[in-house]
């Protein structure tokens, strides 16, 4: 994992945020024994969000072993999972109800995003859904200082990748999905304000 497991452990030991409800429209599209998957989970809002609903099937992934230490701590009943989803998710076809990436998928190279789309879409059962935030192009505040852009709106800083997308990226990565729902947004969660896209898809 090229040390990022080690980067991603620093920023999760001492950076903390606050759940910002942006999944509550998306869970009267679940029902409660739902198989649903959370990618690069980091403190878990969302899985904990699902969780205090009475959801029963979620597994908060990522690959900080520190984060899911503070997770399992925080909430023990609360499954977890570590893995590094740029080599692949470890989850049989067809076999998860809800894939929910909150700000996760904007942190790999293109080719490494579309690998990542295609197992997110391998595992997901028929007319599963996916949930997710990425980095919009319009987001000029957060790219990263010092970054190098590789190709456009892919940054590289030496340590992480960062993707910006506009809606023809969005479309072209996502087009064997349905599009229910996609939206850009501005989120005030950090210290500069940030924008970007909201989207619900449908195997």
């Amino acid at each position: 994992m090229n040390n990022l497991d080690k980067y991603w452990d620093k920023i999760h030991l001492k950076y903390n945020s606050t759940y910002d409800e942006w999944l509550n429209k998306y869970i009267n599209l679940f029902n409660q024994n739902d198989t649903i998957v959370e990618l690069g989970c980091g403190r878990a809002y969302c899985s904990n969000y699902l969780f205090k609903n009475k959801f029963k099937d979620i597994t908060a992934c990522d690959f900080s072993k520190e984060v899911l230490k503070i997770i399992n701590k925080e909430n023990p009943n609360l499954k977890t999972m570590m893995f590094d989803m740029s080599l692949g998710l470890p989850f049989k076809d067809s076999s998860i109800n809800v894939v929910i990436a909150d700000l996760c998928l904007h942190y790999f190279n293109n080719t490494t995003t579309n690998y990542i789309i295609d197992e997110i879409y391998r595992v997901l059962k028929p007319n599963g859904y996916l949930i997710a935030r990425v980095n919009s192009a319009n987001d000029k505040l957060h790219i990263p200082i010092d970054a190098k852009e590789l190709e456009k709106n892919l940054f590289y800083d030496g340590q992480i990748y960062k993707k910006f997308f506009n809606q023809t990226d969005l479309n072209t990565l996502f087009k064997k999905f349905k599009i229910c729902y996609m939206q850009e947004k501005n989120m005030s969660r950090y210290e500069k304000p940030k924008i970007l896209w909201e989207f619900c898809l449908k195997k």
